[in-house]
């Protein structure tokens, strides 16, 4: 008796090129990645994203800034913070956050008045009662670029 040829391993080669070709139609179909910072303290992580994305000089500067807590992974809500930045000359730029509809996302805008590299940061607590501890994150340096020319 003649025993029949199966064809097992043209079969497993069809589905895997029908799963790669499955995966690769995935991955040009995902919406690019929101370009954004990280950074820590203590108790915290920080996501930060600005608009417009690097900033530019002598231009408001929005930055969106999720905090959440390293512990629990749960975002923050009812915190108050600030961001800052200082420049090598001695310039500075600050705001306070106002809370965002998004749990545990605040605002702030900044305006650089010239293009170069800043020092940023940011300063938190959980909320307003005494004694609460402020933490620092750790400060990142900003490139800012050039302002765009007005109308």
């Amino acid at each position: 008796m003649m025993r029949q040829r199966v064809a097992v391993p043209s079969l497993l080669v069809a589905v895997s090129w029908a799963v790669a070709g499955a995966l690769t139609l995935a991955a040009c179909t995902t919406k690019p990645r929101e370009l954004s910072i990280r950074t820590y303290s203590e108790h915290f992580e920080y996501r930060i994203t600005s608009d417009p994305m690097p900033p530019r000089a002598r231009e408001d500067v929005l930055y969106r800034v999720t905090v959440i807590d390293r512990e629990t992974g749960q975002p923050v809500e009812g915190g108050e913070g600030r961001i800052f930045a200082n420049n090598s000359a001695g310039a500075s730029t600050w705001d306070s956050f106002q809370a965002a509809p998004e749990v545990g996302t605040y605002t702030a805008k900044l305006r650089y008045v010239t293009a170069e590299q800043w020092a940023v940061g940011i300063e938190f607590r959980r909320d307003s009662l005494p004694g609460t501890k402020i933490e620092r994150a750790t400060d990142w340096q900003q490139e800012v670029g050039a302002a765009t020319s007005g109308p």
